[in-house]
């Protein structure tokens, strides 16, 4: 019997866990700028692309990417407080949710998030990075494959690595 019981905790602990995402990313333009980002404001724009239909989900998950990203940095409302403007954009989005994904597993399909992101210092209007990054849930991970949350946590995980690598430049 207290093996069964060992057991069973066991499978519950991996069918509420999973796996995090694996962002690819494709930079089109390397950042180089000469100031320390982690000491500036950055004004933050997230928006939908126009071909995306508009969704609670989506809200949401822009909401929520702009919250994670906001813990890193000064996020300023006002464009021109800032230093740097870092521009947004969802391009690819299906949204599957935790509990989709731990009940139906893969047959809830592939939650999708692909973002282009463009940098620009705001004093001299000049992009000093550009990047997509893209994630996607694989029908064979099942119960354990990413859920929209956590690829929003690793997007915003990966998106404040590529804007502070800025200051390993100066």
């Amino acid at each position: 019997m207290n093996y069964l019981k060992k057991l069973q905790i066991v499978l519950v602990v991996f069918f509420i866990s999973g796996c995090a995402a694996n962002i690819k990313e494709v930079i089109h333009t390397p950042i180089n700028v000469d100031q320390n980002v982690q000491n500036h404001s950055v004004y933050l724009d997230v928006s939908p692309a126009k071909s995306l239909s508009k969704s609670k989900d989506l809200t949401r998950s822009i909401g929520e990417l702009e919250q994670l990203i906001s813990k890193n940095f000064s996020v300023v409302k006002n464009k021109s407080s800032s230093n740097l403007v870092v521009n947004i954009s969802i391009e690819n989005f299906r949204f599957v949710s935790g509990f989709g994904r731990f009940m139906a597993g893969a047959i809830v399909g592939n939650a999708q998030l692909m973002l282009k992101i463009k940098i620009t210092e705001l004093s001299s209007g000049k992009v000093i990075g550009e990047s997509f990054f893209d994630t996607q849930s694989e029908f064979s991970e099942g119960v354990f494959g990413a859920t929209t949350s956590r690829q929003l946590e690793a997007m915003a995980m990966k998106i404040t690595e590529y804007i502070n690598s800025t200051s390993k430049n100066t």
